[in-house]
């Protein structure tokens, strides 16, 4: 993760830089020394240090180098690749997800770049006989009130998996016997862990959250589903 990027929107001078790229580099090094070693080391003083992490709306200078330990030089364990760029979690789902598929009433959602790959599957399942809707309306329970027909299984498509219209429809959904599907960037998210099955594709830019950078996420998605879809038409011996 290239740390410029991640602080894009603060203007940052080249000693700043520095800096982060020190904690980034020495996190170890950072907390057991302190931040008097880190200011000589860099060609700094501690208070330059605190007002940078101030800067960076941290609120204070360890707060700073545990975000950079925890979220950068040790990123999370990643369950997928550029080559392995789709997870399923459970597995096991997996087999009972396509048997259901032809004879489930399926409502599909997503927002913002997301609502493009909702729409997506949509079409597909259209095309393909699926009997889907989709949901562009960003407040489940209200949608939920002018829909008499209960649907059995909601499909959500989240990039981070925590965005909160993601969130919105989880705490919506909670309590209600509704099977929870999920295309999502984040294993850990909180979509990820609530969803029956979840599909995991690969997120290189999972702290892009203004999908500013370029990120074949979304082109993964695509191929994630139709490589499901296959596996479906498989299964029913359709060739």
């Amino acid at each position: 993760m290239d740390l410029a990027n991640l602080f894009r929107d603060v203007q940052l001078s080249k000693t700043e830089v520095t800096v982060l790229q020190y904690i980034q580099t020495n996190p170890e090094l950072c907390l057991s020394q302190g931040i008097r070693n880190v200011a000589e080391q860099c060609y700094s003083n501690p208070s330059s240090l605190v007002r940078l992490a101030k800067k960076l709306k941290f609120s204070g200078w360890l707060e700073l180098v545990y975000f950079i330990k925890f979220n950068i030089t040790l990123p999370k364990l990643d369950v997928t690749n550029d080559i392995d760029f789709m997870n399923i979690q459970p597995p096991e789902r997996l087999e009972p997800l396509l048997h259901r598929l032809q004879n489930e009433r399926i409502l599909i959602h997503g927002s913002g770049f997301s609502q493009l790959i909702a729409q997506y599957i949509y079409n597909k399942f259209l095309v393909i006989g699926i009997n889907a809707s989709l949901a562009l309306w960003p407040d489940y329970e209200i949608l939920e009130q002018k829909n008499a027909a209960k649907f059995d299984s909601i499909w959500i498509i989240s990039k981070s998996g925590r965005s909160s219209s993601a969130l919105s429809w989880l705490n919506a959904l909670k309590d209600k016997d509704t099977e929870l599907i999920c295309f999502t960037g984040d294993y850990q998210s909180p979509l990820a862990q609530a969803a029956n099955t979840a599909f995991i594709i690969h997120d290189p830019q999972k702290y892009d959250d203004d999908i500013y950078w370029s990120n074949p996420f979304f082109g993964y998605c695509i191929l994630g589903f139709e490589h499901l879809l296959k596996l479906w038409f498989h299964q029913k011996q359709i060739p």
